[in-house]
């Protein structure tokens, strides 16, 4: 029997703030990284995702660079503990 990997859990907080970073809707950032709007969605509400999905949006956040700036505006995304 295969056993299936239960998936990662993105930090949604994170992920909007990298969002926010690069100036780029969730909407514009799955279009761009070949991964589902819906996909994209329930990762940002705390659903796991598959490690190929993961890979997907890294590969694209490193493709898109930070807007300049931002980091005068944007508050780092607070660390949850526990």
């Amino acid at each position: 029997m295969v056993e299936r990997r239960a998936g990662v859990r993105i930090d949604a907080d994170r992920l909007d703030y990298e969002l926010a970073r690069r100036g780029i809707s969730s909407r514009q950032f799955a279009e761009l990284s070949g991964v589902n709007e819906t996909t994209l969605s329930r990762a940002r509400h705390g659903y796991r995702v598959r490690e190929s999905t993961l890979r997907r949006i890294v590969s694209a956040m490193l493709r898109i660079p930070t807007m300049p700036g931002t980091e005068l505006l944007l508050s780092e995304p607070q660390r949850r503990t526990g």
